[in-house]
């Protein structure tokens, strides 16, 4: 510490401990005990006002955005729900897989051996055809299994499986 610096501690620290008995004994005649008046701050009892008188707390009501003071009920909402699948569609997820046939195959058990499928991606609405040539094993996690091509239509390689709707 530097030296200036002691010797403000010190002066503090001396004019501590010379003022605080000092106000003890200079109020000590005080008949309230526990006043403020020590502190140099009026109290009632030393020629200050009265306490201001406090009122309880009463909450305003509830202010709308609208303005006004009753809320308005909701309106109905329109939910737009697409059909049920029919009896020749189903919803299923897709993958890929490269086929070293020629033409649009596809494959996938849910639907009849070479029949023209039409393929909806569920999650922005792009469709395609493929025919269901039955010629690849389904993996686990997918219903359907499109030409690399085919799928590249509908979705991303990396999307792989995406939910589709499948109908023929």
């Amino acid at each position: 510490m530097i030296n200036s610096d002691r010797r403000r501690v010190a002066l503090a620290a001396t004019f501590t401990l010379v003022a605080l008995p000092a106000l003890w004994v200079l109020n000590r005649d005080d008949a309230t005990p526990g006043t403020t008046a020590s502190a140099g701050i009026p109290s009632p009892g030393n020629g200050a006002d009265t306490a201001p008188s406090t009122t309880e707390y009463e909450p305003q009501p509830p202010v709308f955005v609208g303005g006004d003071d009753q809320p308005t009920p909701p309106g109905v909402i329109d939910i737009a729900v697409p059909p049920g699948p029919s009896a020749n569609e189903t919803q299923a997820r897709a993958t890929y897989s490269h086929y070293w046939s020629t033409g649009r195959p596809c494959t996938t058990l849910l639907a009849p051996d070479a029949a023209t499928l039409t393929i909806v991606n569920v999650d922005n609405g792009q469709s395609t055809t493929c025919t269901n040539t039955l010629g690849k094993a389904v993996p686990p996690g997918a219903d359907i299994v499109l030409d690399t091509p085919i799928y590249n239509e509908i979705a991303s390689l990396a999307d792989a499986p995406i939910p589709v709707r499948i109908s023929w």
